[in-house]
């Protein structure tokens, strides 16, 4: 059978729609390339599949040498680029050596299954013997061994209705729609079946789901259904824009019983009102530090996750320094700090008030020093207490098993002796005794 791979770049609306495609692959005939024992399965494969991102010029830069790479890799496989980058710019993409095809992604899981077919004489369109009917969900990875499934990725939304001024991802990924509610139950299920603990939900723009259904609904509504769906382990969220984040959500999050984690990435991108207005968010300071202290306050233990931009044009010292002044004063818990990138076509890509390479660096390195601060700080507050964590299929380095609370601490768990086998795959009662810069450690309390 020819095998095939695929490099993912970007989010998890990313991760989720590759594990789409890897199904489809697999429903026509192929196996996922297991590679040659050095960690990189794209070895040897037939097929070489690369979804790409176009968020930044950085991850646009990164497809390019990717895709390189991997055609000196793979000379006589078949190169196919799509993703968010293939759908801005096809040429460009196109004009990179090595790269066979290159799909929009409005068409990737319609032409790329296509193109990978006819290169191997198979049918699109006669599913595969054998790999029973979790072969085309999405969010399902059907060619993982019961022993790999932990957390899945189920996309419920895409696109996005917001016109920000530096985001391109609305121009490539179109408005915001949103999966039936039907269809996210039946996916949920067959992941329960399939054997995941946890499910992500994912979107461009997850807190719009449903405005665009007829009739209408929400995405606490969602919720609702899904945590009632048996045999679930917990839900998780992706990232939610602050203006979704209702009152609705924060008291289905506070009395769910933990069915939906306590964690929420919430995109503050600056922490000065005169940046935001030029990003054109909808919202200031005031309204997203009433949010996440209404949060911090009604949540017990909740995690609090921010996006933030540095480096945006125009971006004064003073501005940066209110970004600062808020973020440290605020009870959010860590920071995914970007440097911004112009992007063709938006708004803010004309702007004056270059800020210059090296601010922006030492900007950045200022801010997630923050973080790292602010994340000892909430993982600290809990040494002593138990949570509940999934077990991952992973062993780390020191000998201690890889787990993962509700309220997103990763940590280093003590076996105390005990056979890891058992224990993973499974919600753990983990009582965490120890949190340092590097490492937060905890030891057994119980299983569920």
């Amino acid at each position: 059978m020819p095998t095939y791979c695929i490099v993912t770049l970007g989010c998890k609306l990313n991760q989720a729609d590759s594990i789409a495609l890897g199904a489809r692959l697999r429903l026509m005939g192929f196996e996922r390339a297991r590679g040659h024992g050095d960690g990189r399965p794209e070895r040897g494969a037939d097929v070489v599949i690369i979804n790409t991102c176009t968020v930044t010029a950085n991850a646009d830069r990164e497809a390019r040498q990717i895709a390189r790479r991997l055609r000196g890799a793979n000379p006589n496989a078949l190169v196919i680029a799509t993703g968010c980058y293939a759908e801005r710019d096809p040429a460009g993409l196109s004009a990179v050596p090595g790269v066979d095809h290159v799909v929009p992604l409005a068409k990737q899981l319609e032409r790329v299954p296509v193109l990978a077919a006819e290169a191997f004489g198979l049918d699109p369109h006669a599913p595969a013997p054998g790999l029973g009917r979790f072969g085309a969900t999405e969010g399902c990875d059907p060619d993982l061994g019961p022993g790999d499934r932990t957390r899945a990725l189920l996309k419920v939304q895409d696109g996005c209705n917001l016109r920000c001024s530096y985001c391109v991802i609305p121009s490539v990924r179109g408005d915001s729609r949103s999966v039936p509610p039907e269809t996210v139950l039946t996916r949920i299920g067959l992941l329960i079946e399939a054997g995941f603990r946890e499910i992500v939900f994912t979107g461009v723009n997850t807190g719009d789901y449903g405005r665009d259904l007829d009739p209408p609904m929400r995405l606490h509504q969602l919720l609702r259904r899904a945590i009632e769906v048996e045999g679930l382990g917990r839900l998780r969220l992706n990232s939610l824009e602050p203006k979704t984040v209702t009152t609705e959500l924060i008291e289905l999050l506070a009395g769910c019983g933990g069915r939906v984690a306590p964690h929420l990435q919430i995109p503050l991108q600056s922490g000065c009102d005169a940046v935001l207005a030029r990003m054109r968010r909808p919202y200031r300071t005031a309204d997203y530090a009433r949010l996440v202290e209404t949060l911090r306050r009604d949540v017990p233990g909740i995690a609090l996750g921010a996006d933030v931009i540095v480096g945006f044009p125009g971006e004064t010292d003073e501005e940066f320094e209110a970004t600062r002044r808020f973020i440290e004063s605020s009870p959010l818990n860590y920071l995914h700090v970007f440097s911004y990138s112009p992007r063709p076509g938006t708004a803010a890509a004309s702007l004056p008030g270059h800020v210059p390479a090296a601010v922006v660096k030492w900007r950045s390195a200022r801010l997630r020093r923050i973080g790292e601060e602010l994340s000892l700080r909430f993982r600290r507050a809990f040494v002593g207490q138990v949570r509940t964590a999934l077990a991952l299929r992973e062993i780390r380095p020191d000998g201690r098993l890889r787990v993962l609370t509700d309220n997103f601490i990763d940590l280093g768990c003590d076996l105390e002796g005990r056979d890891s086998a058992p224990l993973m795959n499974r919600l753990l009662e983990v009582r965490i005794r120890e949190a340092t810069e590097r490492v937060t450690l905890g030891t057994l309390a119980g299983t569920a």
